[in-house]
């Protein structure tokens, strides 16, 4: 049996519909992080689907397990970096927990809504981009080899249009989403209020430097800036310009303009391994530090004790999820942006 979980919008009930109409045993399974998330109608509209289906629907509280994603969120960005907790919460909850309640009511796999390609050889299996556009494979980077192998991605090799059609023949009234919310919690209001009511912190305005060291404005607080953010700066500097650094203890920001970006690359923690089996040597690869971007190139370098560098030219956040791909647009490894580079170790030092 397939335990498919199912949000109450259109991607996941789309899958249900698809393995249903594969006649394979499913049942509904709708995960509860918190009041209202998912709201109270969404996990009404699922169990209607699984009604519909002729499948049993399971509500699991898993705000418990869920409140690690919120303190990592929280402590994450109060220690200046910029974390995302979609990837933590893909790993530990919705492939994670899922997993071992779907065993516990009897199913063997677990199905979700995600547009992402499952492949698999030499032993191994992996994620890459599904048809859809907005292909979801790099908010999955962190997935373990088990929790690949008990999952399945109905969407793989539909779009979003053509799954929101197959939603609309059942006449069931499943809303579509306006926009998708990068953070299921922090609300409307963004992460900043969010943190400060869940924390207690409250930003205070400081000093924008240039590179030298030299305050050249002032910032709400340096909690509302991410490094490489170039927009939603608050005030004019007559050029383009970026935010190269910010040091929450001193609760400063540095600016600069983009040829000013001090970086050559940066480690990566937590490596997890995927269609590559090993990194033994220097590796070229595509790159994405951020979901919506284009792959860039890039260069993986092992270094002793287990350690990864990456030698990468453009723009990122310490925090974010970096997926390396290959040729194929197949995942190689992921891991979290640690500590910036300004000259990339010798991997024979």
């Amino acid at each position: 049996m397939i335990a498919v979980g199912l949000s109450g919008g259109t991607d996941s009930a789309a899958a249900a519909i698809r393995l249903r109409g594969e006649r394979e045993g499913l049942v509904g399974v709708t995960l509860v992080f918190g009041e209202e998330n998912p709201p109270a109608v969404s996990i009404e509209r699922a169990g209607l689907l699984c009604a519909h289906l002729k499948i049993g629907h399971v509500v699991v509280d898993a705000s418990s397990p869920f409140k690690t994603v919120k303190d990592y969120f929280c402590r994450e960005y109060l220690a200046g970096d910029t974390p995302n907790p979609c990837v933590l919460c893909n790993r530990d909850i919705k492939f994670g927990l899922f997993l071992e309640q779907a065993g516990e009511l009897g199913a063997d796999r677990v199905a979700t809504g995600h547009y992402v390609r499952k492949t698999g050889g030499d032993g191994r299996v992996w994620l890459g981009r599904a048809k859809e556009k907005n292909s979801q494979e790099y908010f999955l980077g962190l997935l373990s080899q088990g929790a690949i192998r008990g999952s399945l991605f109905p969407l793989h090799d539909i779009t979003r249009e053509e799954a929101r059609e197959m939603v609309a023949q059942t006449g069931l009234h499943i809303p579509q989403r306006e926009a998708s919310q990068d953070v299921c919690f922090t609300g409307v209001q963004g992460y900043v209020p969010f943190i400060t009511s869940y924390t207690g912190f409250k930003p205070r305005p400081g000093d924008i430097l240039n590179r030298r060291g030299v305050a050249i404005g002032r910032h709400r607080g340096a909690l509302f800036y991410t490094i490489g953010q170039r927009k939603g700066l608050g005030m004019g500097f007559g050029r383009r310009v970026y935010v190269l650094g910010k040091n929450m203890e001193k609760n400063t920001v540095t600016v600069g303009e983009r040829e000013q970006w001090p970086y050559r690359g940066f480690f990566i923690e937590q490596v997890n391994l995927m269609k590559a089996a090993s990194l033994h040597e220097p590796l070229a690869v595509r790159m994405k530090v951020r979901y919506r971007q284009n792959a860039q190139d890039a260069l993986l370098v092992p270094l002793p004790g287990g350690r990864v560098a990456v030698r990468y030219e453009g723009l990122f956040s310490p925090g974010q999820l970096a997926v390396a791909y290959d040729g194929q647009d197949d995942i190689l490894c992921a891991g979290i942006i640690g500590l910036p580079l300004k000259e990339l170790p010798d991997p024979e030092a």
